[in-house]
């Protein structure tokens, strides 16, 4: 009895504290547009399409904080027959987090528990770094994405479930994960339950930045071969892993690296000639290295990657090279940026670069493995993106312009992409 008394004592001084005082809202929002012409048209017919993200949190007195991030992704707005049918899919919505996470303080160290739906701190982003330790992004300026606050991510997963952060005084964290998602069968054309298990550790040292992270996953069948129903069926194992690591001083020279794989599938009674388990895909491996130099006036990243499509199509520079082609799986090359942000417009700071990709679009290491030179007959595509960002009405405006060298030549149309956003806090 004494014990049901002090548990209720306790959730009562909670409650108490957590509705002492109304909550602090604070939000962030982006808006992009994507302009296009028509590959297949003789006019000049523009293809129009937006993206926006919308993230907002309450923060009850530092005891609780409820989160929510949405993204809206529209078809061609200049379509003529977009609003002829009220039924028509002309966009698509999708909740990228909504999470609740609570805090408890205890004399060395701050616990934080977490309810969560959609992709919520996906390792390879640096949102959980900086939600931990309050650190500036340190993500690459080629990953950039305007889906979410969190940007892209090593393997993006969907999921729903828990997760509990031990905070230590020093700038140490640990993190269990919980969740359940939703898994594509190919073979038997369905989605199957997958129970995912993560460990997670991060900390943030003087020059030297790391968040890693590893998990198992058990997907969960209700059926056995002779097709009866069963409590619980797991017939594999999956295996995750990715890690986010800054080596140097930010300030003259760091490496920055980002390593990791969606799916390594095991199971005791594959066959020798399956090469989906046991195996890891080089389509599902990810990895960017980026040696990053900054001088006085200016700063140089060269990137090394490989990106699978999944990855890709989040990110504002690369998504254009994997969304024109529905067969393309990763995404395997290089990429030089030169930026600045000592250019000033009056008594604007502002920042200008250029990012020039050269990438493979359809990478079969498994050729390469027969003939050393099968990798000159792989689809290729060299882009160069100037891009800008301008402090304005207390956001940031954007602007890049996208040219395909390669494509240029067969059909300019398809060659050029422009793209205009605006971000803001509030």
């Amino acid at each position: 009895m004494k014990k049901n008394i002090t548990t209720l004592l306790i959730l009562t001084l909670l409650v108490t504290k957590l509705f002492a005082a109304m909550p602090f809202f604070s939000g962030y929002a982006g808006l992009l547009t994507n302009l296009s012409l028509d590959e297949n048209g003789e006019d000049f017919n523009p293809i129009v399409t937006t993206e926006t993200f919308f993230n907002g949190q309450l923060d009850f007195s530092g005891v609780f904080i409820l989160r929510g991030e949405f993204f809206l992704q529209t078809t061609d707005i200049t379509n003529q027959n977009l609003f002829d049918d009220a039924f028509t899919e002309n966009a698509f919505f999708k909740i990228e987090e909504l999470s609740g996470t609570f805090f408890i303080k205890q004399a060395h160290s701050t616990s934080y528990i977490n309810l969560f739906l959609g992709d919520f701190e996906p390792i390879g982003s640096d949102i959980f770094l900086r939600r931990q330790f309050g650190i500036q992004p340190i993500s690459s300026p080629l990953t950039e994405s305007w889906h979410s606050l969190s940007g892209a991510s090593v393997y993006p997963f969907y999921g729903a479930g828990l997760s509990y952060t031990l905070h230590f005084e020093k700038p140490y964290a640990l993190n269990f994960a919980l969740y359940d998602n939703m898994q594509n069968d190919e073979e038997e054309n369905l989605s199957i339950h997958t129970l995912n298990f993560d460990l997670r550790f991060a900390t943030v040292q003087k020059n030297f930045t790391i968040d890693t992270c590893a998990g198992l996953a058990f997907p969960l069948e209700s059926q056995d071969d002779t097709g009866t129903d069963v409590v619980l069926l797991v017939r594999r194992m999956q295996v995750h892993a990715g890690i986010n690591m800054l080596l140097g001083n930010k300030s003259q020279f760091s490496l920055f690296t980002q390593a990791g794989f969606n799916k390594l599938t095991l199971s005791p009674s594959a066959s020798e000639d399956d090469d989906t388990l046991n195996k890891l895909s080089f389509s599902d491996l990810y990895f960017l290295v980026e040696p990053r130099f900054n001088f006085r006036q200016f700063s140089l990243n060269f990137s090394i990657f490989n990106t699978p499509r999944d990855s890709a199509g989040d990110m504002l520079y690369l998504k254009r090279m994997v969304n024109a082609n529905d067969d393309v799986l990763n995404l395997l090359g290089a990429n030089i940026t030169i930026y600045t942000d000592h250019l000033y417009l009056s008594n604007i700071n502002a920042t200008f670069g250029i990012h020039t990709t050269f990438a493979y679009i359809d990478s079969d290491l498994s050729q390469l493995e027969s003939n050393i030179m099968s990798f000159m007959n792989w689809n290729y595509k060299l882009c160069i993106t100037p891009y800008t960002e301008i402090p304005l009405l207390g956001g940031t405006f954007n602007a890049a312009f996208s040219m395909s060298i390669f494509d240029f030549m067969t059909n300019w149309k398809n060659a050029m992409l422009l793209t205009i956003g605006f971000k803001n806090q509030f």
